[in-house]
């Protein structure tokens, strides 16, 4: 597929909304919403052009995500160039192009609230009081007894805490962060999939979040994680196991004395605090590794999580719980650079 059938794939599902239209801008193919560009492709180059606000487009040009559009030398401060043809990045971009276009606050790339969706407000009593339930009656009637609240006072609030929450994590951890609120993205399902677990009960009684950075997915990439239980949030980051080039990037990252070492400091620092590295998938170190080796815990692990447990906040059942989150996922920081940059193809 050329950058040009690309662009015009990921434009066609916007004509369900008649204001968006196909045009043309400085002889390029364009689209409007109501007569407003907002974006466009480079024929030249084959780059994605796109209309954002003057400090996103410094931020992406600043992360080495998009370039200056500078037709004949003069420069388009609202215009961004995305030269790299990249189907999940190019949706988002005309995503939040097109909303900004329309005049609404939309969040940064990585995180689609869907129209209507109203402001996170907090988790109520009543939904909480649901995880309870479920946590001692794990069954089918008592989930399906119970659905509405599971989808009024849980689900539904549970999508507008991950666009509040992935906001803020994408300004104070990482701007690429991701965060999807539908279930399979950001969101984990409620229910077990017994076909692989036959000792599991129905249905979590809790609640699993995940901001990643990647293209493949939350289950993937390294992730920022969060677990709402009916009396605890458990807050971390990590990756799940990995194989083949992903998992050969990261033992060879420890191979490497520094970088083996800057990734103890940030694990031993939050595990000083009370956070826990979860447990090892191997027996004993892999091939190159020896027991006393200080890469030697990580070795062991073919993917890990540190995660700490708190008791609720007095703050959970309001907005608040998004700032609080914020402040407690932050220092996790480190750790979820150090596998971004590790484990991931970044050329």
């Amino acid at each position: 597929m050329t950058a040009e059938d690309l662009f015009w794939d990921l434009v066609e599902p916007m004509y369900a909304d008649p204001a968006v239209q196909r045009s043309t801008m400085m002889g390029l193919p364009c689209v409007r919403l109501d007569g407003r560009f907002f974006a466009s492709l480079d024929r030249h180059t084959a780059a994605l052009l796109v209309k954002l606000p003057r400090e996103r487009v410094g931020q992406l040009v600043a992360e080495g995500v998009g370039e200056p559009f500078a037709p004949a030398g003069r420069v388009f401060r609202e215009w961004v160039a995305i030269q790299k043809p990249d189907r999940g990045r190019w949706q988002r971009l005309l995503i939040e192009a097109r909303a900004h276009a329309a005049g609404t606050t939309a969040p940064a790339a990585g995180t689609a609230r869907p129209a209507g969706q109203p402001a996170f407000r907090g988790f109520s009593p009543a939904g909480l009081a649901f995880l309870a339930g479920l946590a001692r009656d794990n069954n089918k009637q008592y989930f399906d007894a119970h659905r509405r609240t599971f989808q009024s006072q849980l689900l539904e609030p549970s999508k507008a805490f991950v666009v509040a929450l992935g906001t803020a994590l994408q300004q104070r951890v990482c701007a690429r962060l991701r965060a999807d609120p539908r279930i399979g993205g950001s969101l984990f399902r409620i229910v077990n999939d017994l076909r692989f677990g036959k000792d599991k009960p129905p249905y979590k009684p809790h609640l699993d979040f995940a901001f990643w950075e990647g293209e493949v997915g939350p289950r993937r990439d390294p992730a920022l994680i969060l677990r709402i239980t009916p009396t605890e949030i458990h807050l971390g980051a990590g990756v799940f196991a990995l194989t083949g080039v992903a998992l050969d990037r990261y033992r060879t990252a420890l191979r490497d004395p520094a970088r083996a070492a800057e990734l103890d400091t940030a694990v031993a620092a939050l595990m000083d605090t009370g956070a826990q590295l979860s447990e090892p998938t191997r027996v004993r170190p892999p091939a190159g590794f020896t027991a006393v080796d200080p890469a030697a815990r990580f070795a062991v692990r073919d993917g890990f999580h540190v995660t700490q447990r708190l008791p609720h906040p007095a703050t959970i059942a309001t907005a608040e719980i998004v700032a609080w989150c914020a402040d407690r996922l932050a220092p996790y920081a480190p750790i979820h650079r150090w596998l971004a940059a590790n484990t991931r193809d970044l050329s």
